[in-house]
């Protein structure tokens, strides 16, 4: 268990906070609470399965502010994806595969309210010895 505060006071105003950090086994729990009575929280279990990395964070009072993200990191591969916790939230999704001389990645964000996609980034990559070469779209 780790507690560290901070305060920094100019003029009348004073900033301050105050940051908790619980460490179980793989799972870390931060929580930060600040003078404007915000309510930081972050859960990480890291390694639940090898490779795998999953975040739950969230503010209080902003009940908008929920979020879940799950990371696989492998040799030739890495995936990234995040969804809000909310009535209608965006769902987000990046991956690369690949190795040194080839790789493929994309980036997409989809807007369940509207159900159109919000962000559609893809690459393609190749490396040689005398070539370095890439298309992103």
């Amino acid at each position: 268990m780790t507690i560290t505060s901070s305060g920094t006071k100019k003029g009348e105003f004073l900033a301050a906070d105050v940051n908790t950090q619980l460490k179980n086994k793989n799972i870390t729990t931060d929580i930060k609470v600040d003078t404007s009575s915000n309510f930081f929280t972050t859960i990480t279990a890291d390694e639940p399965a090898p490779g795998l990395k999953t975040i739950f964070c969230f503010k209080v009072p902003d009940q908008r502010s929920g979020n879940v993200e799950v990371h696989y990191l492998h040799d030739y591969a890495a995936v990234s994806s995040s969804i809000g916790l909310t009535v209608y939230p965006t769902v987000n999704f990046s991956g690369v595969i690949g190795t040194n001389v080839a790789s493929l990645g994309t980036d997409l964000s989809f807007d369940t309210k509207t159900g159109d996609f919000i962000k559609c980034n893809a690459g393609v990559s190749l490396s040689k010895v005398d070539l370095i070469a890439s298309l992103t779209l």
